[in-house]
């Protein structure tokens, strides 16, 4: 494998010198890009298979993963190293990188052009860094922790916070999550878009009002959840506690259905939505 990103692969623009994470976000940034031109160029010829728990895992799953572990473990030796399909590695140290390769796999073994790349540091247990790379659609979403949130070199915020919400709006609820609320009493139009990344990342720049989900693990969140907060969003679950990103991350895999939202709008959701009967 070689020592570090591609050099063909052209990298975003930098964040500003002084950001804390500024040497991790460039790096994780530049995988990313990486990952991404290589799930385009094989999208359409991965061979899936079904894991224990009967979900897809792909060729390119395990090919995309092995190399972000390697690139970051020669960058960062002393970090852990945490993803969905192999063991924790890595060194001791307090931060650790949680990596989704693709996340919305069965969308991709289905052709349906939902799908992301995920690269989150969490540091002393703290969300720190995120990238999320949306290949099908060539978008790029970073954000640190104190940084802000960014789509492709500009800045992005989540939709305007208010009490109410119009008909009209998507608010996008997992296939968990619709198994246990009434989705009678969710507000606006609902969407399942099948990959939390992506609907993190859409949340995060308004295209999604509001996000629930329920069983996500760490790899699913560490990158969205800098991204959404930095963005303007906040996170609580339907039995009504409101959650910091580092609860969040320390509360997977979510065990209840786990909203979101601009704050007022979360609000509003953690009060209206009930439990199916």
């Amino acid at each position: 494998m070689p020592p570090g990103p591609s050099a063909s692969v052209p990298l975003p623009t930098a964040m500003p010198p002084t950001d804390r994470y500024a040497v991790e976000l460039d790096f994780a940034r530049a995988i990313a890009s990486e990952a991404a031109e290589i799930a385009r160029s094989r999208c359409d010829r991965v061979r899936p298979q079904e894991k224990e728990n009967l979900s897809y895992v792909t060729d390119l799953d395990h090919d995309l993963e092995r190399l972000i572990r390697d690139r970051l473990a020669s960058r960062f030796p002393d970090d852990v190293l945490t993803g969905e399909e192999y063991e924790n590695a890595g060194g001791s140290g307090p931060r650790r990188w949680s990596i989704d390769p693709i996340d919305g796999t069965g969308n991709l073994v289905h052709g349906l052009p939902v799908w992301a790349v995920s690269i989150g540091l969490i540091d002393d247990g703290v969300p720190a860094v995120g990238v999320i790379a949306l290949p099908p659609l060539g978008e790029l979403y970073w954000a640190t922790l104190g940084g802000g949130s960014w789509r492709d070199g500009q800045p992005i915020r989540c939709s305007p916070d208010r009490d109410d919400f119009h008909d009209q709006d998507n608010v996008c609820v997992g296939t968990n999550a619709l198994r246990e609320i009434d989705p009678r009493t969710v507000v606006g139009r609902l969407r399942d878009l099948g990959s939390c990344c992506a609907e993190l990342a859409w949340v995060s720049c308004g295209r999604l009002v509001a996000v629930c989900h329920l069983g996500e693990r760490a790899h699913d969140l560490a990158a969205g959840a800098v991204i959404a907060s930095e963005a303007g969003c906040r996170f609580g679950t339907l039995d009504g506690r409101e959650l910091s990103p580092a609860e969040l991350i320390a509360s997977t895999p979510i065990r209840v259905p786990t909203f979101t939202a601009p704050p007022r709008r979360l609000k509003a959701l953690m009060a209206r939505t009930k439990r199916l009967p």
